[in-house]
């Protein structure tokens, strides 16, 4: 379909079919469409709204053009969408640490910040984490401690494209919803947290789609009425869940499982520097009750999904074991020694 017709119909507020967007986004990473012509329909979309069916043909393209690392089935994500303005520290990245520890295969997938002041890519960084290891290296490090960072940029090199685009238009767009859809691992084990309520429909039936084996949708409020992309420590946690194709939904409080509530304020963050600080207090536990809540919680549920804890509930004593044995804080230090490693190799071996 000629490009005047494809923008012609976001115009009009038609949406597209998924053979249109897979289309569409096939045309905009070979370069076969201009950058107004790209800006154009990035920001139609946006207005219009994406639809299930149209991110699942973005999601078709751009997996088939990733650089894809298989590691195993078992493999999970814990990834957000982003944009709840929250502050909140890295509480996805400290979970995948803690539930490595706890026997879950991770494969995190993450970037540096863009909507936040600190993104997954930055804060592993400031803790001494090599994010740019090759795919060959980070898959030798998966094998020797279970714990992979797929790094956007290495795995994704066709979105480098519209980079520029979106930095312009300096609005959300398809590409923010397609974050957690497309893990270079092809996880099917997944905690997606969603700032959005009106998102979790669409990641639901575009997870169901792709064959999520086990996947947790959350979405939170706090008391004020704050947005959040993670469960909350001062509200109602939201959740749609899908195991093998079944799709159920939850409500949950922190009461549920124990925890006290904290106020938003408790769980800021600040520069990936602060933030990785947060992070070793509360793998050497000194940290606040609040940092450690809401890490336990995330955890709890990645646990959950991974399938070495059959509730929520049982992922808490495997999240908190992990963390008052110490053996998150050595699992951790082991990662990074081995990446260190692993990234000193790599850097040889160009030079």
């Amino acid at each position: 379909m000629p490009q005047k017709k494809l923008l012609q119909k976001l115009l009009a507020g038609e949406n597209y079919s998924q053979e249109e967007m897979t289309f569409c986004m096939n045309s905009i990473m070979d370069g076969y469409f201009s950058e107004i012509v790209i800006a154009a329909m990035l920001a139609l979309l946006q207005k219009k709204g994406v639809t299930p069916t149209e991110a699942a043909g973005a999601y078709y393209s751009l997996m088939a053009k990733a650089n894809t690392l298989i590691l195993n089935d078992d493999v999970v994500d814990t990834c957000g969408t982003g944009g709840d303005h929250a502050g909140t520290f890295n509480i996805s990245t400290t979970a995948s640490i803690i539930a490595s520890s706890a026997g879950v295969s991770i494969a995190k997938h993450g970037n540096r910040s863009v909507t936040s002041s600190c993104g997954s890519a930055d804060v592993l960084e400031a803790l001494g984490f090599a994010i740019d290891l090759p795919p060959e290296a980070t898959k030798e490090l998966f094998e020797q401690t279970g714990f992979a960072f797929l790094f956007a940029p290495l795995y994704h090199p066709s979105m480098k494209k519209v980079a520029n685009i979106r930095h312009e238009l300096g609005i959300r767009t398809i590409f923010n919803i397609l974050g957690p859809l497309i893990n270079p691992a092809r996880a099917q084990r997944q905690l997606v947290g969603v700032f959005n309520r009106e998102l979790m429909e669409l990641y639901t039936e575009v997870l169901v789609q792709t064959g999520t084996r086990h996947a947790m949708i959350v979405h939170s409020m706090t008391e004020e009425g704050i947005a959040l992309d993670e469960p909350s420590l001062n509200g109602a946690t939201d959740i749609i869940e899908i195991h093998n194709g079944t799709v159920t939904r939850h409500t949950v409080y922190p009461e549920d499982f124990g925890l006290n509530r904290h106020a938003l304020s408790e769980i800021h963050g600040g520069n990936r520097d602060e933030n990785a600080l947060i992070i070793r207090n509360i793998l050497d536990g000194s940290a606040p009750q609040a940092h450690l809540d809401a890490a336990l919680f995330t955890t709890a549920m990645t646990c959950y999904v991974s399938g070495k804890a059959d509730c929520i509930n049982d992922g808490f004593i495997l999240a908190k074991e992990a963390l008052e044995s110490g053996h998150a804080g050595k699992k951790f230090n082991d990662i990074l020694k081995i990446n260190a490693e692993l990234s000193a190799r790599h850097k040889l071996a160009v030079n």
